[in-house]
């Protein structure tokens, strides 16, 4: 029996099904009052829903906002919108963007990379991306699911290429993602010296579906818009990388880390920021070290280069004032992807470095897990000042003009059309 039960946990197929539904169960547990009251996230009702429900079905798919094509957002709010009636469509965003959000983890559990064959390998990359970025403002909605396939695309650029049904998975993500957000165009350049490196078809492959997807993003749909700020000091990006990716992970949210980022959004606390920086600098001079100093470690730089590229073009295009960078649980959808590229890229030095540095980088793990199990938990949002959907659906029955209300803070409201369904 026991031999038996050892077999089953060593079944790579049974642990990736185990660990995807870990993942998944922590996520829903965090956010119970998602799927006891049900939501629709800020502009996923206000323009998307808004949009599957009043616009013909492919003019709602190809809607541009925000100066992009949104496809994933756009099509999870149309599958919502024809598939149950409007008292469940915030179940089905919420599961769609669940999904989205285990996709990441179902790359790195479903590749046959020698770094990530390992059980201990495989918990680690589980706990890392379910319990150390920011993810609470991008999860369980189908809003945000642009910033997990950019995540993908990161991945599958980093993992060996496939001739199993996987490969087409990975295209179909790569040209998604393309057309649904600006961050695919950024790393265009990095799958393009992969492809260099590597000299496979499969590669190659990957780069121009990119490429194509980039091409209709950019001929297409994109435009400049004037609300993002459009500025970038060198200054921001090192003090906002620090706080962000280094202090809060390792530290976690607290008394003295809120004291930190208080002290950095002061405009006028130059000096703190400045040692922030240096420090920062002396960071990414040891990791450049490592790899110069290991080899085998230097794939993984493709990890830091896409961290760096995406969390200083999210803070060149964000939404909004820069400190608020520095506000914690705030701009978690600029800041989660490099988070979790950093995480991986901590992974893959504790199976590349020498006995020492993998000693030292499963402590660090261990202890990014133990705090970011306590961050994890730190904050939920929840509804308890808005009427519940069931009961507002209820009351648009009843009165059409009524109005909405939505999850993500006050402000966010909704009107829809009657229809005959």
């Amino acid at each position: 029996m026991i031999s038996k039960l050892s077999n089953i946990i060593k079944n790579r197929h049974y642990q990736t099904l185990f660990l995807l539904f870990f993942s998944a169960f922590f996520i829903c547990i965090r956010e119970p009052d998602v799927f006891i009251y049900s939501r629709l996230w800020t502009e996923e009702g206000v323009v998307f829903l808004h949009n599957a429900w009043v616009m013909p079905p492919l003019k709602a798919l190809f809607y541009s906002y925000a100066g992009y094509l949104n496809f994933a957002t756009n099509g999870a709010t149309l599958v919502a919108r024809w598939s149950v009636p409007l008292l469940y469509v915030p179940y089905v965003t919420t599961i769609i963007g669940l999904l989205f959000q285990l996709l990441p983890l179902f790359l790195l559990l479903t590749t046959k990379d020698e770094w990530l064959n390992s059980t201990r390998a495989r918990v680690f990359a589980t706990l890392l991306l379910l319990l150390v970025p920011d993810s609470l403002e991008t999860s369980l909605q189908s809003l945000h699911i642009q910033f997990y396939l950019s995540l993908s695309v990161c991945i599958i650029m980093i993992l060996n290429t496939d001739k199993t049904y996987l490969r087409w998975i990975k295209l179909i993500i790569l040209i998604v993602s393309a057309i649904s957000g600006l961050m695919a165009f950024l790393l265009l350049p990095l799958y393009g010296l992969k492809m260099l490196i590597d000299r496979k078809w499969l590669r190659t492959e990957q780069f121009f579906t990119l490429f194509i997807g980039c091409i209709i993003q950019y001929s297409f749909f994109y435009e400049k818009i004037s609300t993002r700020s459009y500025h970038f000091h060198i200054q921001d990006f090192l003090g906002i990388l620090f706080s962000r990716d280094i202090i809060i992970p390792f530290f976690g949210y607290n008394h003295l880390t809120d004291l930190y980022l208080h002290q950095l959004q002061n405009q006028n606390a130059h000096h703190f920021l400045m040692l922030s920086c240096i420090l920062c600098i002396i960071t990414l001079g040891y990791i450049l070290f490592c790899f110069y100093k290991y080899p085998p470690s230097r794939l993984s730089i493709f990890f830091l280069l896409s961290a760096l590229i995406l969390l200083a073009t999210s803070i060149f295009g964000a939404l909004g004032d820069l400190t608020w960078f520095y506000i914690g649980h705030v701009n978690q959808r600029y800041i989660f992807i490099s988070q979790s590229l950093l995480c991986l890229m901590l992974l893959y030095f504790s199976y590349t470095l020498s006995n020492k540095g993998k000693v030292v980088c499963n402590v660090l793990i261990i202890w990014l897990i133990f705090v970011g199990f306590f961050n994890f938990f730190s904050m939920t949002y929840t509804n308890e000042h808005l009427t519940p959907w069931r009961t507002q659906v209820h009351l648009w029955q009843g009165k059409p003009d009524y109005v909405f209300q939505l999850w993500g803070g006050d402000g966010w409201k909704m009107t829809l059309p009657p229809n005959n369904n």
